[in-house]
């Protein structure tokens, strides 16, 4: 036996209406905690700021334009990169700058002679060729071979700090064991340049006289040799408006072919010399090949 349902009875107008209300109050929470709708609508209705409404972000007022900028920026930049010398802020900004020409740079053929003690050494002359520029701290790395074999030398002394067109600088190539050079090489690195007069102070530097002699030594007190050499004696006058200082002479041996038979460098020990004064030097330059015809000399001063 079944028992019939009762009938559904239609919700009454207060029950309608008390759901209706839920509904509504429902969705006005809804978007009151999960859209901007709702504080903005409790702001219109009631005239206060919600805190949601506050937290908000706001557009920023566009700022004034501030002066414009010196720098001006290149994409792409056209980096200018400059290895093994120190340049200026001006040097690099400016594009006329340029360095000393290595192809005005000239060395001579190496002479290889025979030391007191029958070790080789090689002799050559740095040679500024320019007619117009004075070459500044220069330098360079020379590489001599012996067939295929790279033989280790070192160079005794530095080259000036300044070298002037026609100056011909001494330079000395000791150490290693070899009977021939077949090839030279040379890497200039790179140099600043003056133009004349230059920056090095005036000097009148002169050879007086000079003195050969033969000089003795003990190699392990046994082995007793002989060598030539020449006492150089000069003289240094400041020709100069400033006080000068620290003066370097290179000196170099010429035989009667013009060739290098010695040479030397060396740190004078003269007092701070005033314009108008002067002062003697003396130097010893070991002989190694035939008897010298006269004396070269290239010098390097500080102004004060």
């Amino acid at each position: 036996m079944k028992a019939d349902r009762p009938e559904a009875k239609p919700l009454s107008w207060p029950s309608k209406a008390g759901l209706t209300l839920i509904l509504l109050a429902a969705i006005g929470f809804a978007l009151y905690k999960h859209t901007a709708l709702g504080p903005w609508a409790v702001q219109k209705i009631t005239g206060k700021t919600t805190p949601q409404a506050a937290a908000a972000p706001t557009a920023e007022a566009p700022k004034e334009a501030g002066p414009a900028s010196r720098i001006v920026r290149v994409s792409p930049a056209n980096t200018r990169v400059i290895d093994h010398v120190r340049l200026t802020t001006e040097e690099l900004l400016d594009p006329d700058f340029a360095l000393f020409d290595p192809k005005a740079f000239s060395l001579s053929a190496p002479r290889r002679l025979l030391d007191e003690i029958d070790r080789p050494v090689l002799y050559a002359e740095l040679v500024n060729t320019s007619d117009r520029y004075v070459a500044l701290s220069p330098k360079v790395k020379i590489a001599v071979f012996d067939g295929s074999r790279a033989v280790d030398l070192r160079q005794d002394w530095e080259l000036p700090a300044r070298l002037y067109p026609g100056e011909r600088v001494p330079v000395a190539l000791p150490g290693g064991r070899y009977e021939r050079v077949t090839e030279v090489k040379t890497d200039w690195q790179p140099a600043k340049r003056a133009a004349l007069p230059g920056p090095r102070p005036k000097l009148a530097v002169s050879v007086e006289n000079t003195e050969a002699g033969v000089g003795t030594g003990t190699l392990n007190f046994s082995y007793r040799y002989r060598y030539k050499y020449v006492t150089v004696h000069g003289r240094v006058r400041n020709d100069d408006q400033a006080e000068v200082d620290n003066v370097r002479v290179w000196i170099s041996l010429y035989d009667a072919q013009d060739q290098v038979s010695g040479a030397t460098f060396k740190e004078l020990r003269l007092p701070k010399l005033k314009p108008g004064e002067s002062a003697p030097f003396e130097a010893q330059v070991k002989q190694y090949g035939g008897n010298f015809a006269r004396v070269g000399l290239v010098y390097d001063a500080t102004a004060r």
